[in-house]
């Protein structure tokens, strides 16, 4: 018997040191994730420990104070500090107990256990203690407008953007063209140029971690992002974070850190579809302090930026920096009315240059950064104003953009219980801003020479004083531009080709009142194409748009007005076909619809013009219909809304693109009244189109055959 007590007591002494050999390396392996700040994965470890050793006051601490960290486990902060409590009657317990029911939005509880460290530290503190004090204070502060927020809680729908953009790794940063078409964010993972890489970026793939790189991702024709892929000549094994892409989407901002500097911002510019090595801006933005993040106005003349640079208002404070003869003149701070003595960072500039968001730790924070508001009127900002609650957290919430229409807007997060894929994921917000939307025309379309898309110069002209706006640029392959005018003057448009004499184009937005977006394509031909191009009918046309060969990016994305597209010429000879002859309804001419021809119908000037010039006409076989959408992948369409106007005709083209259309009129004016209900029930992009025997045609492609009253040849 004896030996057998023996024997187990040798066993158990080994169970014990082989435990204790094994918390020794847990132990050392979670207090390197403490200290390098992943509290995710110093939650997991030293969650190990404390169930091993629950006695243990450190693991216990550290548990807590990772959980306070970890937005999935916060709530688990308030039991383990509220257990710590019951033994330790010190100011620290109270400290800590706050913050765990701050985050976890019972301001009530958070201010008493506030004003109890703040009670206990006010006969005794140490210079240690000033930093804990002033965060007390604002943390009563932060839980006050809480209160205040919660009882005016905000009606947003707010969702995780999914994949493929967000994925079990960092995602974070997203920033976006003005129309949505392109998204570039910071991405951290396992695709991250590298690899896994010490401080010094040599590989270690024991105690290494991956570097910011940037990625790219661009919507498809259902509205969906296709699969992000990395930008690689903006990416190298330092960290290289995107910060801000101007409104057309040409030129991209970002900040790069490596070993040698501690982070600067750089801009690089698109030509075709590659990226040029980023360039690092002038001394007037970068200076020896921090500068991380950054917005440009859609004009391109002013910049706005954080930046720690002593002699501001707080720590970090936003500034401005205005366009002089190509370089960026003196930072000028934006005042105390967006600056606070706390933190402000993440400027975002909306194209119509008079909204203005921001992050700050001051104003109606809750807690950490909050997005912020403000509005430019008669030259001076606003009192800023929270976006509220839920789209604001008691954690960081950063790095905020929206659309020129306002309706959507994108940022990052770590927020738990939302849906979140990895340890930072970009969500999607609607609506994108609070009361009045923004009110603005945004142009877009592209530039052809010869038919085939092409890089051009683009000024707008303010009618009245001469000011020119810009210069834009239209993309060098696909020809795009687009480019944000605000209201209140009538503009023209100039665009200019190397070696070719400009056009111009009047835009009369003197009376908007809401946003418009506006499709214009510019062309411009050399005298002998142009001769070429008159040889070949419209019909002609019409047919190559519905040819099967055609290629499906030449066509608009669903939920826009289609423009006519002008099909290339054949190499070979063409023979004219004449576009069908048709009886009209009635004894009237054909009007001439020249006023209107070549112009975008998304300006409502030029629509309203189109219908009262045509809107009674009607032709035999001519049929007029309510598109109300249009998708490569139709089943994401729900329709029940507008069941009341009949089941909808549903037709796959040969483009890929399942269109939607609803009821049928021989006038433009008859179909104009039902598209007003059909907008009316909710579906905002309803338009028309026409049908000649059946076959779709876009109304600007009806403008130029003059409503098939004739051919041209």
């Amino acid at each position: 018997m004896k030996h057998i007590k023996f024997l187990l007591s040798v066993l158990l002494l080994m169970f014990v040191n082989t435990l204790v050999s094994q918390n020794k390396d847990i132990q050392e392996e979670a207090a390197y994730y403490f200290d390098v700040k992943d509290y995710k994965k110093a939650y997991e470890l030293y969650d190990k420990l404390y169930t091993q050793v629950p006695k243990n006051f450190e693991y216990k601490f550290r548990l807590g104070y990772s959980a306070l960290h970890y937005p999935e486990k916060k709530a688990r902060a308030i039991e383990i500090f509220e257990d710590i409590k019951r033994t330790d009657k010190s100011p620290v317990a109270d400290y800590y107990l706050a913050k765990s029911y701050h985050l976890n939005y019972r301001f009530d509880d958070a201010i008493v256990s506030y004003e109890a460290f703040l009670a206990a530290k006010a006969s005794k503190s140490s210079k240690e203690d000033l930093e804990f004090i002033d965060d007390a204070k604002l943390g009563i502060e932060n839980c006050k407008n809480g209160k205040d927020l919660i009882a005016r809680k905000i009606i947003a729908d707010i969702k995780n953007i999914g994949f493929p953009i967000n994925t079990d790794e960092v995602e974070g940063v997203p920033v976006i063209s003005a129309d949505e078409s392109v998204m570039i964010f910071t991405y951290v993972g396992k695709k991250s140029t590298g690899g896994l890489l010490d401080d010094f970026l040599k590989p270690d793939q024991q105690e290494g971690s991956y570097h910011e790189d940037i990625f790219i991702s661009t919507r498809s024709s259902d509205s969906s992002w296709n699969a992000p892929v990395g930008i690689a000549s903006l990416n190298t094994n330092a960290n290289d974070a995107a910060v801000a892409l101007s409104p057309d989407g040409q030129t991209l901002f970002s900040f790069v850190s490596d070993v040698k500097n501690p982070g600067d911002l750089y801009f690089s510019s698109l030509s075709g579809n590659d990226w040029s090595k980023p360039e690092k801006l002038n001394s007037n933005v970068n200076s020896e302090f921090w500068e991380g993040s950054c917005s440009i106005t859609s004009d391109g003349r002013h910049l706005f930026f954080a930046s720690e640079r002593p002699g501001g208002f707080g720590g970090r404070d936003l500034y401005i920096s205005e366009k002089v003869n190509g370089e960026w003149g003196p930072a000028v701070n934006l005042g105390p009315t967006i600056n606070t003595q706390y933190n402000e960072d993440a400027p975002f500039i909306h194209p119509d240059g008079i909204t203005l968001f921001f992050s700050s730790e001051g104003h109606k924070s809750i807690g950490g950064y909050d997005i912020m508001y403000s509005i430019k009127k008669d030259n001076n900002w606003i009192e800023p104003l929270s976006m509220g609650i839920p789209l604001n957290t008691t954690e960081d919430d950063r790095y905020y953009v929206i659309n020129a229409k306002g309706d959507v807007g994108y940022f990052s997060s770590n927020r738990g219980g939302t849906g979140g894929k990895g340890q930072q994921d970009i969500y999607m917000v609607t609506p994108g801003i609070l009361g009045e939307k923004p009110i603005l025309a945004l142009l877009k379309g592209s530039v052809f020479v010869n038919d085939k898309p092409s890089e051009a110069k683009i000024e707008i002209v303010k009618k009245g004083d001469d000011k020119i706006i810009g210069p834009y640029y239209a993309n060098s392959k696909s020809g795009k531009y687009l480019m944000a005018i605000s209201p209140g003057s009538g503009y023209v448009v100039k665009i200019s080709v190397e070696g070719m004499e400009h056009i111009e184009e009047e835009i009369d937005v003197e009376k908007l009142q809401k946003f418009i977006e506006i499709k214009k394509d510019f062309y411009l031909y050399t005298p002998g194409f142009e001769s070429k191009k008159s040889q070949i009918s419209v019909k002609t046309i019409l047919d190559s748009l519905m040819d099967t060969t055609t290629n499906p990016e030449s066509f608009k994305n669903d939920a826009k007005q289609e423009d006519v597209a002008v099909a290339k010429p054949s190499k070979d000879p063409v023979t004219p076909i004449q576009t069908p002859t048709l009886s009209p309804c009635n004894s009237t001419s054909t009007p001439d619809f020249s006023e209107v021809k070549g112009k975008s119908l998304n300006d409502e000037v030029v629509y309203r013009k189109f219908l009262e010039i045509g809107g009674s006409m009607c032709a035999e076989r001519l049929v007029f219909k309510i598109q109300i959408a249009a998708y490569k992948h139709p089943e994401n369409y729900k329709y029940n809304h507008l069941k009341q106007f009949g089941a909808p005709e549903i037709i796959n083209y040969p483009d890929g693109i399942t269109r939607f259309t609803q009821l049928s009129f021989s006038t433009l004016n008859e179909a104009e009244k039902a598209r007003q209900k059909i907008i009316a029930k909710g579906q905002k992009d309803a338009w028309i189109t026409a049908f000649i025997d059946g076959k779709r045609y876009t109304l600007e492609e009806l403008i130029l055959v003059n409503f098939v009253g004739k051919a041209i040849n």
